[in-house]
């Protein structure tokens, strides 16, 4: 019987296929692949609305400990929690921001396994106008900022908002990339003033 040499599985180049492959269809990285941005703690705190994706709170995102870091214009901490309270049964601030105002948080670290942001929000004035809710960033010394959706809300109830694109927006298309950002929150002016809460970022995978 002849000796037939058979050539060993190519694993490592197949996973490398596979891995970019992944990457090239679906836009997601391979889980070998450490993550652009530091880990952060994460919680399910839109389970009670039907999404069970892990977030992590921005900076500050809460407001219980005060507003450092958010550039505040005709914006104001003020006491009253979003009224579900995902972050603690004890939280009791949330962040005002008059029809004329704007809010821009803190810059936080963004890779592409950071698809999404949303949070809590209500009208607290007025019957018309939207919240305009913007994402800010800087390339090649550039700023650069573009809406990426509204909130609009008639009952002046608090109520979560649409998870709106974060990482997409911004063009990452690379495990390695990421930039710094910021979330501007700009109530179309004089519609009415808004109030904003516990604002968070779903990070889908963690290297």
């Amino acid at each position: 019987m002849p000796y037939v040499i058979r050539p060993k599985p190519l694993r490592g180049t197949m996973a490398a296929i596979f891995a970019g492959v992944a990457l090239l269809l679906f836009g997601i990285p391979a889980a070998a692949h450490a993550s652009s941005c530091t880990a952060a703690p994460t919680t399910k705190a839109f389970a009670a609305f039907g999404d069970n994706a892990d977030y992590s709170l921005a900076p500050n995102g809460s407001f219980e400990a005060g507003s450092g870091g958010w550039s505040l214009t005709g914006s104001w901490l003020q006491s009253g929690n979003e009224s579900f309270k995902v972050g603690g049964s004890a939280h009791s601030k949330s962040l005002a921001v008059n029809a004329t105002g704007k809010a821009v948080s803190p810059a936080f670290c963004v890779g592409m396994e950071h698809p999404t942001f949303r949070f809590f929000a209500r009208r607290t004035s007025g019957s018309w106008g939207v919240l305009n809710v913007k994402v800010r960033w800087k390339q090649d010394g550039v700023t650069n900022e573009t809406v990426v959706g509204s909130v609009s809300g008639n009952d002046m109830s608090w109520h979560p908002t649409q998870a709106f694109s974060l990482a997409q927006v911004l063009g990452i298309w690379n495990v390695d990339q990421s930039y710094q950002v910021q979330l501007v929150f700009d109530p179309e002016d004089y519609g009415g003033n808004w109030a904003i809460d516990d604002v968070y970022v779903d990070p889908y995978s963690r290297g």
